[in-house]
C-alpha cells in the first residue's frame, strides 16, 4: 500500500488520521454520554438503567478518558492538515461543481470541528488530564488562561462557562450534522452511484481510474 496519496486513492498515512480519528471521536463521545446518563448524580437517568447506580466518584476518572481522547484528536488534526495541504488529495469524481464545492465546505467543516471542540473542551477542563505517562493540568491552571482571562476580563468560572457554551453547542448541534452528512455522503457514493469513493479510504481495495472533472 503506497503511503502518500495519489489522484485516485488516499494513502496509508491519510488512512490511519481518519480511522484513529473517527473512532477516538466515536468513542469520546459513548464515554461523555456514559458519564451524563449514568455515572454523575445530578444528570443520570432516574431511575438508573441495568442496575447502574450512580457515583459521583467515578466523573472524573472516567471523563479522563473522554479528555484524552479529545487532545488525541486535537493532535492528530493539525500534522493530518498539514499531510493533506502538502500531497494532495483524491480529486471529485462528481460531474456537479456545486457538490464538489459543497463536499469541500464539509471537509473543511469537520476539520474546524475537529479542532475547536478539543480546544473548547480543554478549556472547561478542572482537573488535570493523565495520559499514564504525563499529565496535562488543568487548563483554568495554565498561563493561557490567565492571559484570555486578563484579556477578556473573566473570571475563571466565567471563561469555563463561555466555553462550555461553545463546546456543548457545537457537540449537540453541529457535529453531529457534519458527520450525519459525511457517512451519509459516503454510503450514497457506495451503494447508489458505486463510484469507488468510500473504497478509496480503505485498506487493500481496488480502486478503478474514476473521472475526474477537476482534471477536465
Amino acid at each position: 500500500m503506497r503511503w502518500r496519496n495519489t489522484l485516485e486513492r488516499y494513502g496509508s498515512v491519510s488512512m490511519l488520521f481518519h480511522w484513529i480519528t473517527a473512532a477516538a471521536f466515536i468513542t469520546a463521545y459513548v464515554v461523555v454520554y456514559y458519564v451524563i446518563w449514568f455515572v454523575d448524580p445530578q444528570t443520570s437517568i432516574k431511575p438508573p438503567l441495568f442496575g447502574t447506580m450512580p457515583n459521583a466518584d467515578r466523573v472524573v476518572p472516567i471523563l479522563n478518558i473522554h479528555w484524552v481522547l479529545g487532545f488525541t484528536i486535537g493532535f492528530l488534526t493539525l500534522p493530518r492538515l498539514l499531510w493533506r495541504l502538502s500531497g494532495g488529495v483524491p480529486g471529485h469524481v462528481s460531474q456537479s461543481h456545486l457538490e464538489n464545492r459543497a463536499a469541500d465546505v464539509a471537509h473543511w467543516a469537520l476539520y474546524a470541528l475537529l479542532l475547536l471542540m478539543p480546544i473548547s473542551g480543554y478549556m472547561t477542563t478542572y482537573d488535570a488530564t493523565d495520559f499514564g505517562v504525563f499529565v496535562i493540568p488543568a487548563c483554568r491552571n495554565t498561563a493561557f488562561a490567565a492571559w484570555i482571562r486578563g484579556v477578556f476580563d473573566l473570571s475563571v468560572t466565567g471563561l469555563e462557562d463561555v466555553m462550555w457554551a461553545v463546546h456543548s453547542f457545537l457537540g449537540k448541534w453541529v457535529a453531529w450534522v457534519l458527520v450525519v452528512l459525511h457517512i451519509g455522503a459516503a454510503l450514497v457514493h457506495h451503494f447508489v452511484r458505486k463510484d469507488g469513493v468510500l473504497r478509496r479510504m480503505l485498506p487493500s481495495q481496488h480502486v478503478p481510474p474514476q473521472p475526474n472533472p477537476d482534471r477536465s
